[in-house]
């Protein structure tokens, strides 16, 4: 019934072009919700195979994790499981015009505006950010292992993420069980770094009660390699967007910004060691579209870090004031967390002194 409400809604507003997005994302979530196995019968069942039973129990222990100490509600939430072909479910398409770092927005019934708009088949991804790329648009697209339907569905556990290691098979459960915790219609970036905080600090909760000290100072340190190299790279993406506040034609800034993306990987090359191995994000040549999702997911992480500094570690109350702060208009609640996190940002500088080269000129 939630399904055949929610097609109604998307073919009541939908023009052509939109509808076949819409009709490609029923269908995708349909063939998963018919597929779902039970997760309690599979772990009953003597033929389930033990790697994925032992799987499947830990994810139980995550989510009583998340009950018990992260006031995370799974409500019905990865109960059962589902195969999926390929390392990915879905397929998000990111863009920004070709002299702009502001991202594109698409914005869908029931969930607002967002940063990015999902496919279920890469290929249906791929040509639409190539009809966006004839539009004098960059566009990137990348491959998602989870997402959440904010509990319009029992979410089920996918065969994309279960063989994670445990410190990141538990932050992606928890960053997916946030979202449905507390979600801004229409705020990306504001959703993503929540969500993206509770991870964190959600695992580094549940590491600690089980004593493995070694995997908290692993992650520690994989986050302030991330930390960094992020804004390293936000440092640039704010040089891409002087450039293109300059005077120039087309042409001019279309070369200066050729040279100005080169610029910044001979920059990372040669201060490789200050952030660890992140050759992931030059396999392709960068575009503006590459920074949209650094941004959505770390711009505003530090501010929901003092947040909880501030709630004295207490989840309740954080929970309570990050949705207050989720009720003010756009612009406010975005300032308001900038204002929190500019101490965290000011002190991590004071230690940690910014890679910087002399191409950064604009």
């Amino acid at each position: 019934m939630r399904l055949a409400f929610v097609l109604v809604c998307l073919v009541w507003t939908s023009a052509c072009e939109t509808f076949e997005f819409y009709r490609q994302a029923a269908a995708g979530q349909m063939s998963i919700l018919t597929r779902r196995e039970a997760i309690s019968k599979l772990i009953a069942a003597p033929d389930t195979a033990p790697a994925l039973r032992e799987r499947l129990e830990k994810v139980r222990q995550i989510l009583r994790f998340a009950r018990d100490r992260l006031a995370l509600d799974a409500r019905g939430r990865y109960a059962s499981y589902v195969r999926i072909q390929g390392d990915y479910v879905v397929w998000n398409v990111f863009a920004a015009p070709e002299f702009a770092t502001k991202p594109t927005q698409w914005c869908y019934p029931l969930i607002g505006c967002a940063s990015y708009r999902g496919y279920f088949d890469r290929m249906d991804a791929t040509r639409y950010a190539q009809r966006l790329a004839a539009t004098q648009h960059d566009t990137v697209v990348g491959g998602v292992a989870a997402y959440s339907t904010l509990g319009w569905f029992e979410d089920p556990v996918l065969s994309t993420f279960i063989d994670w290691p445990d410190a990141e098979l538990a932050g992606l459960i928890f960053h997916e069980l946030a979202h449905g915790r507390l979600f801004v219609p229409g705020d990306t970036a504001f959703d993503e770094a929540f969500a993206s905080f509770v991870e964190r600090r959600g695992v580094t909760e549940w590491l600690a009660a089980s004593g493995d000290r070694a995997q908290i100072e692993r992650m520690d340190r994989r986050w302030h390699e991330s930390d960094r190299f992020v804004s390293f790279l936000l440092a640039w993406r704010d040089e891409l967007q002087r450039l293109y506040d300059q005077p120039y034609n087309d042409d001019a800034r279309r070369l200066l910004k050729f040279d100005l993306l080169d610029d910044l990987e001979t920059c990372y090359r040669s201060n490789r060691a200050a952030f660890g191995d992140q050759d992931w994000f030059f396999r392709k040549m960068p575009n503006n579209a590459h920074f949209v999702p650094l941004a959505a997911y770390n711009e505003l992480i530090a501010g929901f870090d003092a947040l909880f500094r501030e709630a004295d570690g207490e989840w309740h109350v954080f929970f309570v004031r990050a949705r207050e702060i989720g009720r003010l208009p756009i612009d406010e609640r975005t300032a308001e967390l900038e204002h929190l996190g500019a101490g965290l940002r000011t002190a991590d500088v004071a230690t940690n002194a910014p890679v910087t080269c002399e191409a950064l000129r604009f």
